[in-house]
C-alpha cells in the first residue's frame, strides 16, 4: 500500500478533504467581474438591503449598508459586474469583498498616492479605479473596460450619494 492510499483509506480524511473543498467554493463572491447571481453574496456579506433598477442596457444593484453608505454594482446583459461605486462616511466598505480578483489593484502604489491618501487613481490595461476621501467620507468607482455593455461608451459615472 503506498502513502496516498493509506490516507485515502481513512473515511475521516476523505470527509475532511470534502469539507475543505466545499467551503473553498462557497467563499466566491460577486465583486467586480463576478456574475449577476453572486451579487446576493455581496448583499449578505455586507449585511445590506438591495434594490434593483433597470437602466439603459444594464442593471443597477444598489446596496444600502446598515452603517450608512451605498454601493452600486452595475451588471451588463452578459451577466457580469462591469462597474462598482461606493460612498460611505467613516470608513470604506469592504474593498476585498467588492473588488474580488481586482483587489490587488487597490493595494500598493497608485498614480495618485497610496490607498489611504486623499485621492488615488489606478489605471491599468483592463482596470480603472478612482478613489477619494474628504472629511472621512470615502467615495469611488472602479470598472473593467472590457466588460462594459455595448450601450455604454464609457463608465456609468453615476454620482455617489453624499453623507447625511
Amino acid at each position: 500500500m503506498n502513502r496516498l492510499s493509506k490516507y485515502f483509506a481513512r473515511p475521516i480524511t476523505i470527509y475532511t478533504i470534502f469539507l475543505f473543498l466545499s467551503s473553498a467554493s462557497s467563499s466566491v463572491h460577486a465583486a467586480l467581474g463576478g456574475d449577476q447571481d453572486s451579487v446576493l453574496n455581496d448583499q449578505k456579506a455586507l449585511n445590506a438591503s438591495l434594490t434593483v433598477s433597470d437602466r439603459d442596457g444594464y442593471k443597477d444593484y444598489g446596496l444600502a449598508l446598515p452603517t450608512g453608505g451605498t454601493v452600486h454594482e452595475f451588471v451588463a446583459p452578459s451577466g457580469r459586474v462591469f462597474e462598482i461605486t461606493w460612498s460611505k462616511k467613516g470608513s470604506r466598505p469592504d474593498m476585498n469583498q467588492l473588488l474580488g480578483e481586482y483587489k490587488n489593484g487597490f493595494t500598493g502604489q497608485f498614480n495618485g498616492g497610496t490607498p489611504t491618501s486623499r485621492h488615488a487613481d489606478r489605471t491599468d490595461a483592463d482596470f480603472v479605479m478612482h478613489s477619494k476621501v474628504l472629511n472621512r467620507y470615502f467615495s469611488g468607482t472602479a470598472h473593467v473596460p472590457s466588460l462594459l455593455p455595448n450601450s455604454l461608451h464609457g463608465p456609468v459615472h453615476q454620482p455617489v450619494e453624499h453623507a447625511q
